[in-house]
């Protein structure tokens, strides 16, 4: 029976409150804005530019030229191997990061001559629609395939200090047909290429200059 009361008289104070609750005022006047957030700008070193020209294995011909001058995290290293020898890798992107393209290579500074190269990437044309691309992957000759693989040089590079490269490209895909008999441990798709493709092109980028005094035994 007390709380029969008890609960009756809560929600007695319960309607009281509720009934004698105002009519809501007007809408006060909107505050101050708030302080404009950093708009995040990503950062440029350089440039590689260059084009990619060949035919699709249905005999279409194609031409996609790109330039790429943002990067992402380091703007490309130049770690000291002894006192003439550089390994260099630096990578450049477009603005939506369809295309890129990574090098890495071996310097010799007396001769500046390259090395143990390296190029991966994609070949992009971001003016156009629908967005042209070609993969440029590195391909490792195939004896026992008769396949040639890729090949790679960079060639008229300079060096200014440590920091400043620039220098030539060229990356060759050649044309190659599998052999009708398949040889075991080998995808003849990743590598078969009705015509020969050449990207050719040239860089500008400023290094960040490393030196190791890291033990490797």
């Amino acid at each position: 029976m007390h709380r029969v009361l008890r609960s009756a008289s809560i929600a007695g104070v319960l309607i009281a409150f509720i009934s004698c609750r105002g009519k809501q005022g007007p809408e006060g006047p909107q505050g101050p804005p708030g302080p404009a957030g950093q708009n995040y700008v990503r950062p440029q070193n350089g440039f590689i530019e260059g084009v990619a020209i060949g035919k699709d294995q249905s005999g279409t011909p194609f031409r996609i030229p790109f330039r790429y001058t943002y990067y992402a995290g380091s703007p490309g290293q130049a770690l000291r191997r002894g006192a003439d020898t550089l390994n260099i890798e630096f990578s450049r992107e477009d603005s939506l990061g369809i295309g890129n393209l990574s090098f890495s290579f071996t310097l010799r500074r007396s001769t500046l001559q390259a090395s143990s190269i390296n190029m991966t990437g994609t070949a992009a044309d971001i003016s156009t629609s629908p967005v042209p691309t070609f993969r440029i992957q590195v391909v490792p000759p195939l004896p026992p395939a008769s396949y040639p693989g890729t090949s790679q040089t960079i060639s008229n590079i300079q060096l200014r200090g440590d920091t400043l490269i620039t220098g030539e490209f060229r990356f060759i895909r050649p044309s190659y047909t599998p052999p009708p008999i398949p040889v075991p441990g080998i995808d003849f798709s990743a590598i078969a290429n009705a015509h020969p493709d050449t990207v050719t092109g040239r860089f500008e980028v400023r290094l960040v200059p490393i030196i190791s005094y890291g033990r490797t035994r």
